[in-house]
């Protein structure tokens, strides 16, 4: 049994109790006089006494409602039979008691129960008024069976009313049940859907004192239950501007963005209504990959700029390139030995292929491998490098024609060369092997200098 339907059933019982007392002290005091009728009063109320108690066990084993209900009306019939019969049979003035038992049953929202008990009423009131005459040995006219089936009549009018209303009543109680089952649902909801919030939320009320807040607000902040009633203020700083947004009197949002212990956050406030407990609503949302994307997109935007500046600069260097080019042709004409020449040509060349490169660099990276003589390919770097033969590098080189994009490959010799001069520039310091080893080729450029520090 239910709580909620355990209370009606002892409201009823209490109720039924003191009328019960009520009906007894009218029937002592009418019948003080008369000994043989007050003897059937103290059996009347022995009898009443006995249902009673049968009605409480009922309570004490918690039966169930409408069982329970039953066995109190059932017990009210009773004892309204023998109350009719011992005060005058068709003239006693407690008839109305079962037009009462009646509308009990219609108040407990079950048709069929109301419907039996107007059933049974009817019962109790003929057999109590036939008992009555034939113990008397009384003729029942005509007249006063018509009133007694009147009588009847009323009874059964009145469970046939209340029968509507305890359908009206059962169908708004369901209802009210499934509103009760349904809001319970969705303050579950409602809590779920806080609880698993990755953004936190607070209630403030209009001296921004928190009054309550969800576990991810608790996360941000370092929140526990102990901080109810806490300003705000201790824990962030709260912007000048909000006092001024609170006083606007306007239902609208303000926002503000902090730094807390690395993080970047969004704090919005909402003003809610005024009549509630909580006068704002605070979210928190945690924007800092958010900006951390933005100011690499702003990065990324400076440097697409510097390309098209070097793209600029590399196609407008094209052009003295081209004048040192022929510069070099007639300055070759000038002399009989062209290994100067041919140093600053091809330097020329390459730094033109090197443009080119740059002037791709959106673009994928195409090699275009070809046939190279290794051996030829080091030795020409290392004349590039070292004109004068100041370092005198050293050389260990395996003969080998490879597929190979010589420009590339150019760029990380050059690249490990340079460096090792700048390390190590005391001749025969340097060395350079080009080896095989288990079906791999590898390329070692080996100096004097100290290396890279480990950090």
């Amino acid at each position: 049994m239910k709580k909620s339907d355990g209370s009606a059933l002892k409201r009823l019982f209490y109720s039924r109790l003191l009328i019960s007392f009520a009906v007894f002290a009218s029937l002592y005091w009418l019948n003080q006089n008369t000994s043989q009728l007050l003897v059937f009063f103290k059996q009347l109320f022995f009898l009443w006494l006995a249902l009673l108690s049968i009605q409480i066990l009922a309570f004490r084993f918690q039966a169930p409602k409408h069982l329970n209900v039953f066995t109190q009306l059932i017990s009210d019939l009773i004892l309204i039979g023998f109350i009719i019969y011992s005060s005058g049979g068709y003239a006693s003035p407690f008839i109305f008691l079962l037009g009462i038992v009646i509308i009990a049953a219609g108040t407990q929202a079950s048709i069929l129960l109301t419907l039996i008990t107007a059933i049974l009423a009817s019962a109790t009131y003929i057999s109590a008024v036939y008992t009555f005459a034939n113990t008397h040995v009384q003729t029942i006219a005509t007249e006063q069976a018509l009133r007694i089936l009147l009588q009847t009549s009323l009874f059964f009018l009145v469970g046939g009313i209340m029968a509507l209303i305890a359908r009206r009543h059962a169908s708004l109680e369901q209802k009210q049940k499934d509103t009760s089952i349904k809001h319970q649902q969705l303050q579950e909801i409602h809590s779920q859907v806080l609880q698993s919030m990755q953004e936190g939320i607070i209630m403030l009320n209009s001296s921004l004192q928190i009054q309550a807040f969800n576990p991810a607000a608790a996360s941000f902040l370092g929140l526990s239950e102990q901080h109810a009633g806490y300003e705000i203020s201790s824990f962030i700083d709260v912007p000048n501007e909000l006092h001024k947004f609170s006083h606007r009197g306007k239902t609208s949002t303000f926002r503000h963005e902090i730094s807390w212990h690395g993080h970047d956050l969004l704090l919005t406030f909402t003003k809610l209504h005024q009549d509630s407990q909580a006068s704002w609503l605070m979210t928190i949302v945690n924007i800092t990959e958010t900006r951390a994307l933005e100011r690499r997109l702003a990065e990324q935007d400076k440097l697409a700029s510097i390309g098209q500046m070097a793209a600029m600069l590399a196609h407008e260097i094209r052009n003295p390139m081209q004048t040192i080019a022929q510069a070099t042709e007639l300055m070759g004409l000038q002399q009989q030995d062209d290994i100067l020449e041919n140093v600053i040509t091809s330097e020329i060349q390459r730094l033109n292929r090197l443009v080119s490169d740059m002037l791709d660099y959106a673009s994928p990276l195409h090699p275009y491998p070809r046939p190279t003589d290794i051996k030829a390919f080091i030795q020409e770097t290392l004349q590039h490098i070292d004109v004068k033969g100041t370092y005198n590098m050293q050389t260990d080189i395996i003969p080998a024609t490879l597929d190979i994009d010589p420009d590339h490959l150019r760029l990380v010799l050059d690249n490990l060369l340079r460096n090792a001069m700048r390390v190590s520039p005391e001749p025969a310091s340097i060395s350079i092997i080009f080896s095989l080893d288990d079906d791999t080729w590898q390329l070692q450029v080996k100096d004097k200098g100290q290396g890279i520090e480990e950090e």
